[in-house]
C-alpha cells in the first residue's frame, strides 16, 4: 500500500479503503523476456533527466519493451512515492522490438553513463536476453554493455482516485515554486482556496508563496471542483525536479488530504507520471 508521510505528523489520516494504494509487495516475475529490441531516442540529456528522476526513487528498475511503446513502473521502498514512465514509439526516431522484452537495470549505473552525452546527441538502446549495449552517438560513438538484469516486477493495480483539483500549466513556474519551498522548510502545501486560484506554499523557518491565477499566460487548463488543501513532503517531490528540464507542461492533480499526481508531458512524446501520498497535517 502506499503510505501516509508522517514525518511531521500533528494528525493521523484516515482514508477510505477504495482511496488507498493497494501495492502489494514486489513479485518474483520479471526477468528479460526473450525477443530483441533496437531503440533511437533522439535526445541523449533528455534520457538522463528521466533516469536521473526515477535514480531517486528505486535503485533497479526493468522497462518493459513492447509494439505499444516503453513503460516502466516504479514505487519506493517507504512506498510513499510511485512513478510511471509511458514512452510511445512515436517518441523514438527508431524502434524496432520483437515481441516483448525486459530491459533490467542499476537506474543510477545507468544515468552516469547516458549523463555522458551530450548537447544533441542520441542514445541508442539495443537489447537481447542477457545483455543490454547503450550508445550515445554524436561527434563520435561511446559504446556500454551491460548485463540485462533480472528485475522483480511490482505488481501495481491502478488507483481509483477522484481529484477535484486540476491544473495544466507550463512547467516553470512549478518548478521555481518548488525551489522556493525548498529554500524555507519540508513541507510544500498545495491550495486552492477558490476557484481560481492555486497556492503552492513552503512552510518550515519561514513561508514561501506563490499563486497562480486561472487567467495567467502560463495555465493551460485550470479546474477547481471542490476548494481544499494539502500537504507533501518536499524531500520526494525534489526526486522529479529534474523532469522539469525536459517537459514542456505539467498538470497538477490533488484534493484535500489525498495524493498528488504530477503528470509531465515530454516534447518528443510521452509522460511520466507521479504519485506522491500526502504528509498528515
Amino acid at each position: 500500500m502506499l503510505n501516509v508521510d508522517n514525518s511531521t505528523q500533528v494528525k493521523p489520516l484516515v482514508f477510505l479503503p477504495s482511496l488507498l494504494y493497494p501495492f502489494p509487495e514486489l513479485t518474483s516475475r520479471g526477468g528479460t523476456g526473450m525477443g530483441k529490441a533496437r531503440l533511437s531516442f533522439p535526445d541523449a540529456k533528455s534520457f538522463y533527466n528521466i533516469l536521473d528522476s526515477l535514480s531517486k526513487i528505486v535503485d533497479e528498475v526493468n522497462m518493459t519493451i513492447t509494439n505499444e511503446g516503453v513503460k516502466a513502473v516504479a514505487i519506493d521502498p517507504a512506498h510513499v512515492a510511485l512513478i510511471t514512465i509511458e514512452l510511445p514509439p512515436e517518441s523514438f526516431i527508431e524502434y524496432e522490438v520483437e515481441d516483448e522484452v525486459k530491459l533490467g537495470f542499476n537506474v543510477a549505473n545507468v544515468a552516469k553513463l547516458v549523463k555522458r552525452g551530450k548537447k544533441g546527441d542520441k542514445l541508442d538502446i539495443e537489447v537481447t536476453e542477457d545483455k543490454v549495449t547503450w550508445s550515445i552517438v554524436g561527434a563520435v560513438v561511446k559504446r556500454y554493455r551491460i548485463n540485462n538484469l533480472e528485475i522483480p516486477v511490482p505488481e501495481i493495480p491502478e488507483a481509483q482516485l477522484e481529484f477535484k483539483i486540476r491544473v495544466a500549466m507550463i512547467v516553470d513556474p512549478f518548478k521555481n515554486a518548488l525551489r522556493d519551498a525548498e529554500a524555507v522548510g519540508d513541507t510544500v502545501e498545495l491550495e486552492a482556496p477558490d476557484e481560481s486560484t492555486l497556492i503552492i506554499r513552503g512552510v518550515g523557518t519561514a513561508v514561501a508563496e506563490t499563486k497562480v491565477r486561472s487567467d495567467s499566460p502560463a495555465v493551460v487548463e485550470f479546474n477547481v471542483e471542490e476548494t481544499g488543501k494539502s500537504a507533501y513532503s518536499i524531500d520526494y517531490l525534489k526526486h522529479v525536479l529534474s523532469l522539469t528540464k525536459v517537459a514542456d507542461t505539467i498538470v497538477v492533480e490533488f484534493s484535500p488530504d489525498m495524493p498528488l499526481r504530477l503528470q509531465f508531458k515530454l516534447p518528443a512524446g510521452g509522460n511520466v507520471t507521479y504519485l506522491l501520498a500526502p504528509k498528515a497535517i
